[in-house]
This record gives structure tokens, C-alpha cells and sequence, in this order.
């Protein structure tokens, strides 16, 4: 079979998966981006298995569920930055099942003793991404299947030469502006690093109140805000308060934590994530965008779906 020249315009965590696999079935792949790793919003990210700010579900689920059982296998090699670890996530309100229930591991529902007010939670295995850890591992595993990089902005697909048989748009935010696409939108999100308290995770996802504790190997990871349409990169005092308030709410003695830093990340928002083929002035894009805050919860379906559009 010919290889196919794959040309992949980002190189976050959606880029690096959708090149690992199409390396992996044999195509000619370079990844084209203005960022790398340590500088891409994948660095940002807390990050965890946990469908989140995504659609359609019916696809969702598909994707995160061969993405889950991908990071299961990578947390075999402890230089992923991948650990399966023990989660709680809590309600105010009693719950009907996640659709994600027979996914994750010992799935068991919980009703006694809990903080705050909480009245039900769900305690499972999931794994935690040091995100910085995990792109540095995805970039050795690219540049190894012989993958090319090439640093340069793209501002409009004609730019890019005629010698690809496709091209992968992997651009997330930026994709708005690249490809007209009114639908995309920025969550805002802040995190606090603070010295390590916990080595469980702990989970509030509802919107309103949305908290996350994530222990990782030499910090943690407190959470979050999803401010949608906020493009901002500057951390706030109101919005650490609100953090350290959240999250203090199920552990009390994080109230003095020792803080490390404040960062903040704007999630790729759109209404639902776009995973298709266009012809355009006669090219073959296959768009891979819109995440929203699962990026890395879907990164393993999404690029094997793309595997699948390029052999179509």
C-alpha cells in the first residue's frame, strides 16, 4: 500500500495521538505547529480521564471509552506520566448511572460519611496525565515511528504545499478563526499547583460547583472555573478564593495549602466536537477539534477515528 503524505496542523495532545496512529498504520506524517510542548494548552491541563464539556455523547462515549482503555495500558510504563488512580466524585443529589459506569473500574456507589454536604458520591479507577510528562513521552513516541515536526504558523489551509494527501486540523481554539467556525468559543479555566496533601482524586463536575483535587508525583492540582467566552490568561484572587473554598469544602486541611502557582488555560469550546472529512478547494482536511474540557479524555477514539477518514 502507498503511504499517504498526513500533514497535521497541531501539535497538542489531539495532534500527537492522531500522528502516533496514522504512523502506527503505516502513513508519512509531519506535524506542523507554531507551539510545541512545554508551550501548547495541553500543558496546562490538570489532567484526567473524565468525560467533560463535550458532545455528542452517543460518540463521546465511544471515543472515551478506547481512549480509557489506551491510558490504562500506558500507565503500565511509569514514563507515560499515566497512574490509575482512586477516585471519589460527589453529589448533592442522588444520581441515575453514568453512562461511563461500565468503563471505568470498580465502579461502586457511596452514601456514608461524606464531607460537606454531599449525600451520594462515586468512588471508581481513573487515571491521572501529568500532562507534562505524558506530551514529552507522545513526542519521543512520534519523533521514534519517524514522525517530522515543522515549526511555522498556519493562517489559512492554502498556505499549506500541495504535496499532502491530507491534512489533519488538530488547532483547537485557534481553529474559530482558521476555519470560520462561529461554534467555537473559549472556557476559561484556573488552576492552583500546590505541595502534595492526598494521593486520591477527588471530583465535584456539576458546573455551578465544579471542583477537583488531583494528586500527581511532586504536586497537586486544584480546580476550577469554566468561564465560557472569558478569553483571559490572567489568573484572579477571586478565582483562587473560589478554588481553595471548593476544594477545602472536601478537604478541610487544604485551607493552608502551600501554594506553588496560579495558571490558567482556555479550553477549546464548541457545541460539539468536529471529527469529519471536508473537501476544500480541492484538499482533504479532516477537522479534529472542539474538545471543550475532555481533550485528553477523547484523544485516543478521536485519532483513531481519523486513522479511519484518511483509509476511507
Amino acid at each position: 500500500m502507498t503511504k499517504r503524505n498526513c500533514l497535521i496542523v497541531g501539535a497538542g495532545v489531539s495532534g500527537l495521538s492522531s500522528g502516533i496512529c496514522l504512523l502506527e498504520d503505516g502513513k508519512d506524517v509531519t506535524i506542523l505547529s507554531s507551539e510545541f510542548s512545554p508551550n501548547t494548552t495541553s500543558d496546562i491541563a490538570a489532567a484526567l480521564w473524565y468525560p467533560f464539556l463535550s458532545a455528542p455523547v452517543e460518540k463521546t462515549n465511544i471515543w472515551g471509552a478506547r481512549t480509557y482503555d489506551t491510558m490504562k495500558l500506558l500507565s503500565a510504563d511509569s514514563a507515560t506520566g499515566i497512574e490509575m488512580v482512586q477516585t471519589f466524585e460527589y453529589f448533592r443529589s442522588f444520581q441515575p448511572d453514568p453512562v461511563w459506569m461500565s468503563t471505568v473500574d470498580n465502579f461502586e456507589r457511596v452514601t456514608g460519611n461524606l464531607p460537606s454536604d454531599y449525600v451520594e458520591c462515586f468512588s471508581f479507577i481513573t487515571s491521572i496525565i501529568e500532562m507534562p510528562i505524558y506530551l514529552k513521552w507522545m513526542m519521543s513516541r512520534y519523533k521514534k515511528l519517524g514522525g517530522k515536526i515543522e515549526e511555522q504558523e498556519i493562517k489559512d489551509f492554502s498556505e499549506i504545499s500541495n504535496e499532502y494527501d491530507f491534512i489533519v486540523n488538530c488547532t483547537g481554539l485557534s481553529s474559530g478563526e482558521l476555519c470560520a467556525d462561529s461554534e467555537v468559543y473559549p472556557v476559561r479555566g484556573q488552576i492552583i499547583r500546590i505541595k502534595p496533601v492526598v494521593s486520591q482524586m477527588h471530583l465535584d463536575q456539576q458546573i455551578p460547583t465544579l471542583t477537583y483535587i488531583v494528586p500527581r508525583s511532586n504536586d497537586m492540582v486544584l480546580g476550577g472555573v469554566t468561564q465560557e467566552g472569558n478569553w483571559s490568561t490572567d489568573p484572579t484572587d477571586e478565582d483562587r478564593n473560589f478554588i481553595l473554598e471548593k476544594c477545602s469544602n472536601i478537604i478541610p486541611e487544604l485551607k493552608k495549602a502551600e501554594i506553588i502557582e496560579d495558571i490558567v488555560g482556555l479550553r477549546p469550546g464548541r457545541t460539539e466536537v468536529r471529527l469529519e472529512k471536508e473537501i476544500s478547494s480541492g484538499r482533504t482536511i479532516i477537522h479534529n477539534y472542539g474538545h471543550g474540557g475532555s481533550g485528553v479524555t477523547l484523544s485516543w477514539g478521536c485519532a483513531e477515528e481519523v486513522v479511519e477518514l484518511v483509509n476511507e
